[in-house]
């Protein structure tokens, strides 16, 4: 089972940059969607202008769509949650869609307006435009490049394995949980063919429990092996891996930051 935090291995463009530069455009992103914003359509024409790079290095490294299912179906729940709370709740003074008035206390009429409607749009926009981000660097790096990287920036080694651990558990989880799905469709115990009520009151158990289980026998395994490799232990550390940043790397880094600076002017010309 192939998940957005699973490394896929190709020949691009994007899996031969140095790590650092796809560091580089995880910080940039970050920075772009925490920088103070309005619900403006300046605000909103940044975040497409960067959006549309991610999906050209999406394009680039060749990464499926398919692969952002399972993602897909999580932020189109909270997309339209946002919207309509957004909506609802947003202090706007235009109103869009009027539902009717709820005879609640002193009664409150059921509109969304236009303001709380974009209001939600450039939220979903931001958290879309952070989302799609980390794929691009967990799907194209190595795990023994993250760890090189990460070695050279002189982070300490327990911060280092614990970043690349989460990694590599989000995938396991997917994938432990897809094995568990189908031993108990072999013993006709159909989650998917479940509704809601009924996955709630008695489908999660027989599913949970033997996902707990096995994460806690990975766990165990991952311990000796790391006491086995003398993880933790003095004195100075050496690498299997030495990662070079060469001229392609900088005209991407120096690329990545001039759309930066790009959509910062378009926010705020």
């Amino acid at each position: 089972m192939r998940t957005v935090f699973h490394y896929i291995e190709r020949d691009t463009f994007v899996h031969r940059l140095h790590p650092m530069v796809k560091l580089l455009h995880i910080l940039l992103t970050l920075g772009l969607i925490v920088v103070p914003y309005w619900p403006t359509l300046r605000d909103l024409a940044a975040l497409l202008v960067w959006l549309g790079l991610n999906a050209v290095l999406g394009t680039v490294a060749r990464l499926s769509l398919r692969q952002f299912g399972f993602l897909a179906k999580i932020l189109l729940g909270t997309f339209l949650f946002i919207l309509l709370t957004q909506g609802f709740m947003y202090r706007g003074e235009t109103p869009l869609i009027i539902l009717g008035h709820l005879a609640i206390g002193g009664g409150v009429d059921l509109v969304i307006t236009r303001e709380g409607l974009f209001f939600g749009i450039i939220l979903c926009m931001r958290m879309l435009t952070a989302v799609s981000a980390l794929p691009l660097f967990v799907s194209t790096t190595p795990v023994s490049s993250i760890m090189a990287v990460l070695t050279s920036l002189r982070l300490p080694p327990t911060f280092s394995f614990m970043f690349v651990s989460a990694l590599s558990f989000t995938s396991m989880i997917f994938e432990m949980w897809s094995t568990i799905l189908d031993a108990q469709r072999l013993r006709a115990f159909d989650i998917e063919s479940m509704n809601v009520f009924r996955r709630l009151s008695r489908a999660y158990v027989p599913v949970l429990t033997p996902l707990v289980l096995m994460l806690f026998r990975k766990g165990n395994d991952l311990q000796i092996a790391l006491e086995a490799k003398g993880f933790g232990a003095p004195g100075p550390r050496t690498q299997l891996e030495v990662l070079r940043f060469t001229w392609r790397d900088g005209l991407a880094a120096a690329g990545l930051v001039g759309v930066f600076v790009l959509c910062l002017w378009i926010k705020y010309a």
